[in-house]
């Protein structure tokens, strides 16, 4: 696995600040291997490898520990009062009472902490309400195009990293993934494993008792709809044109199960006119395009949708909030805001015909404010500009931190 100081640096600048920080996302998006590099860079700095304690609340090890007042009675044992605590407890979910453990260390002092989960249960029933305010979320993904060109050891050759443009939208980022990436069989077969992990632990948690044939259709369904409108509603329908019958309701359960696992991210539409976040015809996109390949195999991919997927989660990397833009009956692939600002994203395989070069700015034209306006294709344009509008090679703009 390659370094990711995206992260590591992101913990630093919340170092010692009395608030707790929480790393979420899928299983084996690197969550532990970020937190173990950032544990040695504290051991670099002159932290004492005994004021960090670290736990993982899913081993037979650490059984005992899921329960709120032996892991509270433990961790405050393990505090040294000359110096700060570093405790790091990954799978956290485990707890059911984790934002009162959190609590009680915050209001003692002398902690620093430090949380995974693969649930959002962790911040939805363990955080949200009893610390608000006192805990950073950082979301984590599997590797970004950037980084997966690093991790598959190329010099960043113009000609390679388009070819492992096709490698990466077939075969996703897990980052145990890539040293697996040359051996098809073995990929699959460790796609397939986390795959399953993750609808057994995760999505089941959710559900309860579930119907794997159910959510098997419904993730079916899901991947082919990448880049499209999904309502519980549209999906009971097309399961009912199968010949099964399926209730809104439950088909809505699913959906919340697989957003709350991170299988999915769910996107809201954003209307850029009433400025309201609209929740219905949302958009879902994979946490890992390998998913797809494993589901669906490598036949029927549209493009598009891919490129979506993929530039959705690049901007989760780089933004805080990202929507889908409405504008009337047009619709902006993705708008951003955070601190840096509002910004439009529209994606297009090709803008090369006149008529997709119009398609695509129509609705970026409509927008008369001054906010950044990009177009992503995979056309090899190099930089271009239409009326303000820059347009991009999609893979160029994903490594431009190169």
């Amino acid at each position: 696995m390659i370094e990711r100081p995206y992260y590591v640096q992101r913990l630093e600048r919340y170092r010692d600040t009395g608030l707790a920080k929480v790393l979420t996302g899928m299983r084996r998006t690197g969550k532990s291997a970020i937190l173990r590099a950032y544990m040695e860079r504290l051991v670099r700095s002159g932290v004492d490898e005994d004021a960090i304690v670290t736990l993982n609340l899913e081993i037979a090890e650490h059984a005992s520990l899921c329960d709120a007042g032996h892991l509270l009675a433990y961790l405050r044992q393990r505090k040294d009062p000359a110096r700060t605590t570093y405790v790091c407890v990954d799978e956290a979910q485990e707890v059911r009472d984790i934002g009162s453990v959190v609590y009680a260390l915050l209001e003692d002092g002398g902690f620093d902490i430090y949380l995974t989960g693969s649930h959002t249960r962790l911040i939805t029933q363990g955080l949200s309400s009893i610390l608000a305010g006192r805990y950073v979320e950082i979301a984590v993904f599997p590797y970004s195009f950037d980084e997966y060109v690093n991790a598959m050891g190329h010099n960043g050759q113009k000609a390679d990293v388009r070819r492992l443009f096709g490698r990466y939208l077939q075969n996703g980022g897990l980052p145990s993934g890539t040293t697996l990436q040359l051996d098809e069989y073995a990929l699959h077969e460790y796609l397939d494993g986390v795959y399953h992990t993750v609808l057994r632990r995760d999505v089941s948690a959710s559900l309860g008792k579930e119907d794997p044939v159910l959510l098997d259709a419904i993730i079916r369904l899901l991947i082919n709809s990448i880049g499209q409108p999904v309502s519980a509603n549209g999906i009971s329908r097309a399961l009912s044109s199968t010949g099964r019958t399926c209730s809104d309701d439950t088909v809505a359960r699913y959906l919340d199960a697989l957003d709350e696992a991170h299988v999915f991210y769910r996107v809201r539409r954003f209307d850029l006119k009433s400025h309201a976040i609209l929740k219905t015809q949302e958009r879902f996109y994979l946490a890992d395009l390998g998913f797809r390949n494993l589901a669906l195999g490598t036949q029927g991919a549209l493009l598009q949708g891919l490129l979506e997927n993929v530039v959705y989660l690049e901007l989760r990397r780089r933004h805080t909030e990202v929507y889908v833009g409405k504008h009337y009956a047009r619709h902006i692939c993705f708008v951003t805001h955070d601190a840096q600002g509002t910004a439009y994203y529209q994606v297009a395989t090709s803008v090369l015909d006149e008529s997709a070069l119009n398609d695509a700015l129509a609705p970026l034209r409509a927008e008369r404010d001054n906010y950044p306006k990009t177009l992503l294709t995979l056309d090899e344009v190099g930089i271009a500009s239409h009326e303000g509008i820059a347009q991009h090679n999609v893979i160029d703009w994903l490594v431009e931190s190169r």
